[in-house]
């Protein structure tokens, strides 16, 4: 019995561990010890539950919404909610002179979309599927955040067709990168399944490029995290980075198994620093 216990120990390279009482084990209990063992090392990982939620339907079926709801007074990093909605005259002249382009010296903060997306890739293409899409807006004394999640590939029409009513209701896209990325992973996507919409014609007013002008010449770069660390005041120690998030999601898919809680806490935690970004920018114009 101990040399088929030792045969089974180095064929599946389990080290020896000794008793509770210390010693060695007696013959008859050394094979049961180890199969023990090798069972807790065999069982499968623990399936990962999705955060509170609640499934949406409309005309072209159902998927995973998650909502939530921030008082102004909410603090993401050194800002406040409250003053990315408290935008002044002469913060959105700012805006419009970073942003070049004079229509935003009549940005009404109220009616924006905030957006932010979890996609299969960064190649893009029809391909890239957006399996996350986090959008966020001001309503009455709150910010509202909902993160719309596809649970099987089937969900994809349903969870486009709601992100395409949100656009619709608030036709002005606040994103990071969003110009050259989001808004064309979404439009292709939505064009595959004949959800009309006019995400790709909407104003945008993409943070990256007004980030970069203001604060090029003082950080290493531009990139979301660097501005999070050095402007908003913003610290993600366990963060899931993004480019892991595709591998996470298809885990999930695969076996429930995927760290999908962590994607969408780092999706949440992108649309609140948009919000907060554009407080700071706008602070940047006192």
């Amino acid at each position: 019995m101990t040399d088929f216990a030792e045969k089974l120990r180095r064929r599946f390279k389990v080290a020896e561990e000794p008793p509770p009482l210390g010693g060695r084990m007696p013959p008859s209990e050394a094979a049961e010890f180890l199969r023990r063992r090798l069972l807790r090392r065999m069982a499968p990982p623990e399936r990962v539950a999705l955060p509170d939620g609640g499934e949406l339907h409309n005309e072209h079926g159902g998927c995973f919404v998650r909502r939530l709801r921030y008082a102004l007074d909410t603090r993401h990093g050194a800002h406040a909610l409250r003053a990315a909605h408290a935008l002044d005259d002469r913060a959105r002249a700012t805006l419009a002179a970073l942003a070049r382009d004079a229509a935003f010296e009549s940005f009404d903060v109220r009616r924006a979309l905030f957006l932010d997306t979890e996609t299969t890739g960064l190649s893009g293409g029809a391909g890239t599927v957006v399996f996350l899409c986090g959008v966020a807006w001001f309503e009455d004394d709150a910010l509202v955040l909902e993160q719309v999640f596809l649970r099987a590939f089937a969900e994809e029409p349903a969870a486009l067709a709601h992100v395409a009513a949100h656009v619709a209701a608030r036709p002005t896209l606040v994103t990071f990168v969003g110009k050259s990325f989001d808004r064309h992973r979404l439009g292709a996507r939505m064009a595959l399944h004949r959800i009309e919409s006019n995400i790709l014609r909407t104003p945008h007013l993409d943070l990256y490029h007004l980030a970069r002008r203001v604060w090029r010449h003082r950080l290493a770069d531009t990139r979301l995290r660097t501005v999070e660390a050095a402007i908003l005041g913003v610290d993600r120690p366990d963060d899931l980075p993004g480019a892991e998030a595709p591998a996470a999601w298809l885990r999930w898919i695969d076996d429930g198994c995927g760290p999908i809680d962590r994607v969408f806490e780092h999706n949440r935690l992108d649309v609140l620093s948009l919000v907060a970004l554009l407080a700071a920018l706008a602070a940047e114009a006192r």
